[in-house]
């Protein structure tokens, strides 16, 4: 669900293009950013009134299309809201998550579904036996997986280290607020 709705877009639009400016406008409504209203002013002028409509959330984009703007943006050395635009994406901070999940896990991050992957488990059962592998290839790529399988528990593990120092700062904080 989208934070504001297509009239309420259409709206701020309408009374930028009337000679408002963005600042005061962001200030009137109460919108957390200048920011927010030249994205809207911006998506207008290259889409028309299509470009305010809200996106389906449920887009699934193949991992040539990623591998293709991230091309991009390198070539053109466009920020992040530039290259949502030229693509027509909803939310830059997509494409910062294509970025990092390329940079730690090459083009196989690119083709992750959403959700927790099958490596990452709950529950596994502690008392299964071992698979014993008789062909090289195999044993090769079971020790794929399992590298693979170890990137993620330390990608898990650094965001859980991070989550907890950062909710030991908040709670810090309004303690010396007191």
């Amino acid at each position: 669900m989208s934070k504001f709705n297509f009239d309420f877009k259409v709206k701020i639009v309408t009374e930028y293009l009337s000679g408002q400016a963005a600042y005061s406008l962001a200030r009137k409504y109460g919108i957390g950013s200048k920011a927010t209203v030249s994205i809207w002013i911006q998506r207008f002028e290259r889409f028309g009134i299509k470009g305010l409509q809200p996106k389906a959330m449920d887009l699934e984009y193949t991992s040539q299309f990623k591998v293709d703007v991230l091309n991009w943006r390198k070539q053109n050395q466009a920020s992040l809201p530039v290259t949502a635009l030229h693509f027509n994406l909803s939310s830059p901070s997509t494409i910062w998550q294509w970025e990092k999940r390329f940079e730690t896990l090459g083009i196989e991050g690119l083709e992750r579904k959403r959700g927790n992957s099958k490596n990452m488990a709950k529950h596994k059962n502690e008392n299964a036996k071992p698979v014993v592998q008789k062909d090289n290839s195999t044993t090769k790529d079971t020790l794929k997986q399992l590298q693979k399988e170890n990137q993620m528990l330390k990608i898990e593990n650094e965001y859980l280290k991070k989550l907890e120092a950062l909710a030991r700062k908040k709670s810090a904080q309004r303690k010396s607020r007191k």
